[in-house]
């Protein structure tokens, strides 16, 4: 009779746990439906007294990733940008996601470069799984000339990745980031390098943006691994003119405008952007022109993509620059976000001059094929969008 009594309350007790277990199951699933909405409020929430929210951001959402997936990790950036509308610069972030996610396993760092969101955080996933990769190591020359060919492919189109115009000019740009760990930081093997490996297959040279990642690692260091790869070797602002005279055509151009963070303060005025990309250091009208692109699309991010900030910066410089201060502003927007396709249309509409506004309009459908496939829902997002005559030359 006891074991009967026992063996009762054993099936009880089993049934009980099963219930326990199917509920909680049920309760899981349900939490997971609903937990990016709840990570992205409480992340928010917790950052909402940080002195910079950006900062807080990129130290939280990462710490995510010991529960859920890169993807989801990026899935609430999303929901934060949509419920913090001054937090839409979010490149370091994606830096801080793709790298841990590239240090579970480094030698599958190649695999997640396809799993990078396009349209979200400037394409910073990309730059972070190039650099977590290399960040520890450099190469002695023979091993160099030994990767130079996975390197030379890594970039181009493959089975399971399509890239757009955008994401491949972003991986050139990583690359030349990781071109200066593996040299150890030496500049010149950086961006000679460069010349061999950014040539695709159709012969398109992407070299130019693989110098700015080169620049850009020595101008613009981020986590203390990037300031001690470039210790002993720092330029100062009464260096960087006598500094880029060492190179010539685009590394030259690619040094001196990825070293604007030595002239911040002067760029963030209009006065100061003219004197840095028209004074005695650039004098073609085609660096010119290279020098104000790059740094306008800095200046978007510094300004936080405040479109008030925004256009009277470029109410304030004067023609032909004026045109393409506004042009450049809306192609960045895009780039930094995909879902940011209204407010440029919307900011290209209200350009005040006829020449203004067909100049921004044109840039858009410029990139309607870069940063989109053509016949995308976004591509035609845009298109469609765009006021006459502009939208017949887009589609």
């Amino acid at each position: 009779m006891k074991l009967i009594i026992f063996l009762l309350i054993i099936v009880i007790a089993l049934g009980f746990l099963n219930f326990f277990v199917y509920k909680l199951g049920n309760i899981s699933g349900n939490i997971s439906a609903n937990s990016l909405d709840k990570y992205a409020t409480g992340i928010v929430k917790k950052c909402s007294s940080a002195s910079y929210k950006p900062t807080c951001y990129e130290k939280e959402v990462p710490m995510l990733m010991d529960s859920i997936s890169m993807e989801e990790a990026f899935q609430v950036t999303r929901i934060i940008q949509d419920l913090d509308k001054s937090y839409q610069y979010c490149h370091v972030l994606g830096h801080e996601l793709s790298a841990r996610e590239t240090a579970k396993d480094p030698g599958k760092w190649k695999d997640i470069i396809p799993r990078c969101p396009s349209g979200l955080c400037s394409n910073g996933c990309i730059h972070g799984a190039f650099q977590e990769r290399f960040r520890a190591e450099s190469l002695p020359g023979d091993e160099i000339e030994r990767i130079k060919p996975e390197l030379k492919h890594i970039c181009e189109p493959r089975e399971n990745w399509d890239p757009t115009g955008l994401e491949r000019g972003t991986c050139y740009h990583a690359l030349g980031h990781l071109l200066m760990y593996i040299t150890d930081a030496d500049i010149y093997n950086s961006s000679k390098i460069c010349e061999d490996v950014a040539l695709d297959m159709n012969g398109r040279n992407w070299s130019p943006l693989c110098y700015d990642g080169v620049f850009m690692q020595l101008f613009q260091p981020l986590e203390p691994d990037d300031f001690a790869l470039i210790a002993g070797k720092e330029i100062k602002k009464n260096e960087l003119s006598s500094f880029c005279s060492k190179f010539t055509g685009e590394k030259r151009n690619s040094c001196w405008s990825e070293g604007w963070p030595l002239y911040r303060d002067d760029i963030m005025k209009p006065e100061g952007l003219v004197e840095f990309c028209s004074g005695k250091f650039v004098t073609d009208i085609n660096d010119q022109r290279s020098c104000y692109l790059d740094l306008f699309y800095v200046l978007a991010a510094q300004f936080q993509f405040n479109i008030f900030r925004m256009r009277d910066f470029c109410e304030g410089l004067p023609n032909p620059w004026k045109n393409q201060c506004f042009a450049n502003f809306a192609s960045r927007m895009i780039e930094t976000d995909y879902r940011n396709i209204p407010t440029v249309i919307k900011w290209c509409s209200e350009v005040l001059s006829e020449d203004g506004k067909d100049t921004c309009f044109r840039e858009l459908i410029f990139y309607s094929t870069y940063n989109f496939h053509a016949g995308s829902p976004e591509y035609s997002q845009l298109c469609n969008g765009l006021p006459e005559p502009w939208k017949k030359q887009c589609l």
